[in-house]
C-alpha cells in the first residue's frame, strides 16, 4: 500500500506584542465608531427674532491653563432666523483680545462659507455675519481670537432658519 506524502502546517507563533497592537487597534476602531468623527450639530439653544437678540458674548476663561473661549450655553446652537449674528468680545482685565482678521469666525464647510458672509468690526472686537440663504441647515463654524493670553480657537454652531 503506498503512503501518502504528509504536508505540515506551519503554525504561526502568536507574540505577546502582537496580541496587544491587535487589542489597541480593535479598542480604536470601537471608539472612533462610537464617538465618530463626524459631528453633529447640538439642539438649537436660542432663536433670533431680531438683530439684537443676535448678540453673542465671546469671553476668554483663564482660570486654567491654557485659556479658552467661552460662549454662554444659550449660544452653542444659534438658530439666527435670517438675522445677522454678531459676536462681542467681553474685555476682561488683563487680556487684549481682537477677532482673526479674516477667519475670526469661520465656518468648517464650503456651503457654510458660501452661505454666510462674514467681517470683522469695531476694530476686531466685533465680527458680523451675514446670509440671505434660510434652509435650516446647521453649520458648524470657528471662533478665533488672536491676544494675549494665548487661546485656542472655539467650534460651536449656527443655523439659518
Amino acid at each position: 500500500m503506498p503512503t501518502l506524502p504528509l504536508t505540515s502546517v506551519r503554525s504561526r507563533r502568536v507574540t505577546l506584542p502582537s496580541v496587544v497592537v491587535t487589542i489597541l487597534v480593535g479598542f480604536l476602531i470601537a471608539a472612533c465608531s462610537t464617538t465618530g468623527f463626524s459631528k453633529t450639530a447640538p439642539p438649537v439653544s436660542s432663536t433670533c427674532h431680531s438683530a439684537q437678540q443676535c448678540a453673542v458674548p465671546v469671553e476668554v476663561d483663564c482660570g486654567q491653563s491654557p485659556c479658552v473661549i467661552r460662549i454662554s450655553s444659550q449660544f452653542t446652537n444659534v438658530d439666527a432666523n435670517g438675522f445677522d449674528v454678531v459676536w462681542q468680545i467681553v474685555p476682561k482685565a488683563g487680556q487684549s483680545y481682537t477677532f482673526k482678521d479674516p477667519g475670526g469666525i469661520a465656518f468648517k464647510e464650503t456651503e457654510g462659507q458660501q452661505v454666510f458672509r462674514c467681517h470683522s468690526e469695531a476694530n476686531g472686537a466685533r465680527f458680523k455675519c451675514h446670509s440671505n440663504v434660510k434652509n435650516g441647515k446647521p453649520y458648524e463654524y470657528g471662533i478665533e481670537l488672536i491676544g494675549s493670553p494665548p487661546v485656542s480657537p472655539l467650534d460651536p454652531w449656527i443655523v439659518n432658519r
